[in-house]
């Protein structure tokens, strides 16, 4: 494939060390699907879906070891259209690799979660899977930017959500600045709701704080669009920084310039043009943001579907350059880590620089080798070896509260200057 690749798409692949022969892989990976509500259902009725998704896609399925709720389709030309698990419901797109990305967030039911770029709402959707309560719900709060996106991300709630739509809430907001707390706690309670706004209406003692009560939901069902609700002050139990990045790692996101867009629109959007700020800052800036509103004790995932070193590892040792270890822990991935598991996606370790001569190249000195033995638990997803799209994944704890202050000039990728 990458023989059809434009010079300005090799430049950036061969400046951010990325092999072109990955490329190759396309041709040989299966599509994955996800079951909905996957907990839900008996072993009688996965199986069901199973037979009649195999039936329908002309080729064999098999469900991913380890990965609970993943289909392995082995004929990737398959379309969605074709599955009528897909017209019903019970089966969305998602490649197996962001499934470990959401799993790796260990989200209980109750859980109150940010997934700080949300769209297009694959991984949304498993997220408010996991937190659903019965008793005590959890939330799912979503931001994007793109008013085109997050719109598409609400379709896919509304398609496939069923009872876990009531705990989503979404927002059209810039996720470097995003500054809305989880929701207010039992913020689901009617009666707490219309105690709260009779106490208010009442005593008028109710002073709103622009940055809790003011910034509404773009979307949300009614209780969690309520004053209470929004005038919450506690941070989030997970979050999930699943970065905007340059798509290099999401072989089919490439093949369809090809098939779709054309290859000259892959050049213009590797380089970035038209960005108003490159993508690894971009990146860092979401990552602190993100680490801003995890509460401590709390999880963070951070992941790209890039292959590309800068938007990776050096984005990553910049965040653990700021936050020293008794703040910020990078932990193994349960997936990689439990021998138990039994999963059968195979992944890769960091990348770090081998030479004297590779870490002056990336502007490294001699403290930053303690960065790259502290993040040694992510890991990367080569589609050549793990079947899956490509992917970057660390899962960072928060440790105590006495996460410092950071200021703009600091956040930026490893080895970078600080921006005046």
């Amino acid at each position: 494939m990458y023989a059809n690749f434009p010079p300005q798409f090799l430049a950036f692949l061969k400046a951010n060390h990325i092999d072109p022969n990955v490329y190759d892989a396309q041709e040989g990976l299966p599509r994955y699907v996800r079951i909905v509500r996957y907990k839900q259902r008996t072993a009688c009725e996965i199986q069901q879906l199973v037979e009649q998704t195999q039936k329908d896609a002309g080729c064999t399925v098999t469900e991913v070891v380890g990965v609970a709720g993943f289909l392995e389709i082995a004929d990737q030309s398959v379309k969605l259209a074709q599955l009528q698990g897909y017209s019903s419901g019970d089966l969305v797109g998602m490649d197996v690799s962001s499934g470990i990305a959401v799993h790796a967030l260990s989200v209980a039911p109750g859980d109150n979660v940010l997934d700080l770029c949300c769209a297009p709402g694959a991984k949304l959707l498993l997220l408010a899977e996991q937190s659903m309560d019965t008793t005590a719900p959890g939330s799912i709060t979503g931001v994007d930017n793109s008013p085109h996106r997050i719109a598409t991300c609400r379709s896919l709630v509304k398609k496939h959500a069923g009872r876990t739509r009531g705990i989503v809430r979404l927002f059209t907001a810039d996720g470097t600045a995003f500054a809305c707390p989880a929701p207010r706690n039992i913020w689901w309670d009617v009666q707490a709701v219309k105690a709260f706004a009779q106490h208010n209406a009442t005593a008028n003692n109710f002073t709103a704080n622009s940055s809790v009560t003011n910034e509404k939901p773009w979307f949300a069902p009614r209780l969690l669009s309520t004053a209470y609700a929004c005038s919450g002050t506690t941070l989030y139990d997970r979050v999930l920084v699943d970065a905007e990045c340059t798509h290099d790692g999401s072989l089919v996101h490439i093949r369809k310039y090809g098939k779709q867009w054309g290859w000259e629109q892959l050049g213009s959007q590797a380089s970035g043009s038209g960005r108003s700020q490159p993508i690894p800052i971009l990146q860092s800036r979401l990552l602190e943001n993100g680490w801003r509103l995890l509460k401590p004790g709390g999880i963070l995932i951070y992941s790209t579907c890039s292959l590309s070193r800068f938007q990776n590892e050096l984005v990553l040792g910049g965040f653990l350059a700021r936050h020293a270890k008794d703040e910020a822990t990078v932990e193994p991935i349960p997936h990689f880590d439990d021998k138990d598991s039994g999963c059968g996606i195979v992944a890769l370790p960091i990348w770090k620089p081998e030479t004297d001569e590779e870490w002056a190249k990336h502007g490294l000195e001699l403290h930053h080798r303690a960065l790259f033995q502290r993040m040694q638990h992510a890991a990367r997803l080569d589609p050549r070896v793990s079947n899956t799209s490509g992917m970057f994944i660390a899962r960072i704890k928060k440790i105590g509260s006495n996460s410092r202050d950071v200021i703009e000039s600091e956040i930026v990728p490893l080895g970078q200057t600080l921006i005046s």
